[in-house]
């Protein structure tokens, strides 16, 4: 009986690994040939989305590690002179103080703050909801943006994405090291017909940045 359990608990082991091992190739793989490597390639009159994230810890005071490399990013996407409206993406806090910082950065194309983008799901949800028609361009690390356009691709949306440098320290690491575990958890999101994290209609509350 116990060597039946034991059997049993290490094949559901092995489906586990090969489970987040298939949903983490398959996410991937939305990736490929869809990463601009300079500005100039993006199409003119995108919307970038810039994904949100903490720019300090808990303490306020240490860096997340990533949060600074997404906002160089699209500094540098602006700087092109493509896209023709930037979407800080997150909670109301990271949408708000994303904007800010790209404003102070000398970033002058549009900026419209979506406070209610608390997950993937969400930002590319309310994206697709609020630009109908347009082509959205993710910025985040590579490991995340996949996981964007692997959802936009089951929602139709029109996507490419411009990844940001990797991060700096341990944390960032941490944070890709999570992303690995994200990655099977969108795909089961997704057939289970998750909800967004707020009811506030997907269209709905994006706020221009002043």
């Amino acid at each position: 009986m116990a060597s039946r359990v034991k059997r049993l608990v290490l094949w559901l082991l092995a489906a586990v690994v090969a489970f987040g091992g298939l949903a983490n190739a398959w996410v991937w793989s939305a990736g490929w040939g869809r990463f601009h490597e300079d500005p100039s390639e993006l199409p003119a009159g995108s919307i970038v989305v810039l994904l949100g994230t903490n720019e300090f810890l808990a303490d306020q005071r240490t860096p997340s590690g990533t949060y600074r490399a997404r906002i160089e990013a699209t500094v540098r996407l602006c700087g092109g002179g493509r896209p023709r409206l930037v979407v800080t993406s997150g909670t109301p806090e990271q949408a708000t103080t994303m904007a800010r910082q790209l404003v102070e950065a000398g970033v002058r194309t549009p900026i419209v703050e979506d406070p209610y983008g608390w997950r993937t799901l969400d930002s590319a949800v309310r994206a697709h909801a609020a630009f109908p028609g347009a082509h959205v361009v993710f910025v985040s690390q590579g490991w995340h943006d996949v996981r964007a356009l692997w959802i936009a691709d089951r929602l139709g949306l029109s996507a490419t994405a411009y990844a940001a440098d990797f991060g700096v320290g341990g944390r960032a690491w941490l944070s890709a090291g999570r992303d690995v575990l994200a990655k099977p958890k969108a795909l089961l999101d997704w057939v289970a017909g998750q909800p967004l994290a707020t009811p506030v209609p997907p269209a709905q509350g994006n706020i221009p940045h002043r």
